[in-house]
């Protein structure tokens, strides 16, 4: 991780901790942490890899001043590290490799609409990306800030039933991605569905279409996908993505 991503880092989750302490005090002159933080903050990681790509990264969002079942503000800290290939005629043997880390922290809105929550969130973002080979033609290289947008949202348009969505967009080298699920519980701890997913920035696009499945055990939430993906750049493969939700 560059040096410019972490001290950047550092500086959202110095945020993020002066904002849970001053709710912590607030609600209480003498708090305990563990139950000061309760239903106020969670956790969220995954790990994604596809052809030439993998990529990690890990979390928090925290509700400063509510619940997390209410409305409200909200305060979203993140961090990513990765490695992928991609084809240039700049380089002999025509691939290059190149490593990826990132930081963003976002102030965000929770407002629920009976049967569906969404949450806007708008802040800074900052990556690096550090190339084997030098690849003057590459738009996609060195350390870069900007401002990103994103929206998410969750419905349960019929009781067993779950419809979520997710779409952001970044001026960091023109970055975007959106997602869909739709799934059915099968019973109260596991869902399977689908999922449709398109992603990319100013160096590639990559649609993905697979199977996603869910499974809940004690409020956290498990989620598995994969499936098929076309890459304007590296060409056609499969994909597999794990990710987590737990609230503390």
């Amino acid at each position: 991780m560059g040096i410019r991503t972490r001290r950047a880092f550092a500086l959202a989750a110095a945020v993020l901790a002066a904002c849970l302490a001053s709710s912590a005090l607030a609600a209480d002159p003498a708090p305990n942490l563990a139950d000061s933080l309760k239903n106020r903050l969670f956790l969220f990681g995954g790990f994604d890899v596809a052809r030439d790509s993998s990529f990690g990264w890990t979390g928090i969002v925290s509700a400063p001043w509510s619940r997390l079942d209410e409305d409200g503000l909200r305060l979203r800290v993140m961090a990513g590290l990765g490695r992928y290939r991609y084809r240039t005629d700049a380089i002999a043997g025509g691939v290059n490799e190149g490593t990826v880390s990132s930081g963003e922290i976002m102030l965000g809105w929770r407002r629920a609409f009976d049967p569906t929550v969404v949450v806007v969130y708008l802040g800074a973002q900052i990556e690096d990306h550090q190339l084997r080979d030098p690849d003057p033609g590459n738009p996609v290289s060195g350390t870069t800030m900007g401002i990103k947008g994103t929206i998410e949202l969750f419905s349960r348009p019929w009781p067993d039933y779950i419809a979520t969505a997710l779409a952001s967009a970044s001026t960091v080298h023109g970055s975007y991605q959106a997602r869909a699920t739709f799934a059915r519980e099968i019973n109260p701890w596991l869902a399977l569905g689908v999922e449709g997913t398109i992603l990319g920035n100013a160096r590639y696009v990559e649609p993905r279409a697979g199977l996603v499945a869910v499974t809940t055990v004690a409020d956290r939430k498990l989620s598995l996908s994969g499936g098929y993906l076309s890459n304007s750049d590296k060409g056609d493969g499969l994909y597999l993505t794990l990710s987590l939700y737990a609230p503390f």
